[in-house]
């Protein structure tokens, strides 16, 4: 009776723990605002769309994610299908300082990209841990598909080739099914 119960039941448990491991993540739906002033629900405003969200959650991890969204832009600018996000995690900030903030991004981000600079101010825990968040330096990019479940992470404080290279083969795959 233990060995049957040893060929079936540690198989069928091993597979249901592989299967929680694998779990796909999903963007949560948060509320968030542009700077463009314009009220969005995270992730609705790419709906049925693959997308990519550079996060920062601090003062230099903004720093970060402003040269990975330039470099971003310039290396998938012929990819119009899939939108980049920049996302501003701003909920440890003071209330009375978060339109200073805003204005000074406003300042420093072109205007042409102001619908797409995303200004968060709750749910930071979670989205910390949906990037694995490790260093408040760090840009955090989320390559998300069109049902908004997580498809592929990368960080650190600029992109490098390597990973550049490895996020558009997950976008090519992505969008074009192969």
């Amino acid at each position: 009776m233990q060995t049957l119960f040893i060929r079936l039941v540690r198989p069928a448990i091993a597979v249901w723990l592989m299967a929680l491991c694998l779990q796909a993540q999903s963007i949560p739906h948060t509320e968030a605002e542009t700077l463009a002033g314009k009220k969005i629900v995270l992730p609705d405003a790419f709906a049925g769309h693959p997308a990519i969200l550079v996060i920062g959650f601090s003062r230099s991890g903004g720093d970060s994610a402003g040269r990975w969204s330039k470099q971003l832009r310039q290396d998938l600018a012929e990819n119009k299908n899939v939108p980049i996000f920049s996302v501003a995690e701003l909920q440890d900030a003071p209330k009375l300082a978060r339109g200073l903030i805003r204005h000074g991004m406003r300042g420093g981000v072109p205007q042409n990209a102001h619908d797409s600079f995303v200004l968060l101010y709750q749910d930071e825990d979670v989205w910390k841990k949906l990037a694995e968040f490790s260093d408040t330096n760090d840009a955090y990019v989320l390559l998300v598909d069109s049902a908004a479940t997580i498809r592929w992470r990368g960080h650190g404080k600029s992109p490098d080739e390597q990973t550049v290279s490895a996020l558009k083969k997950e976008i090519a795959e992505l969008t074009t099914g192969k």
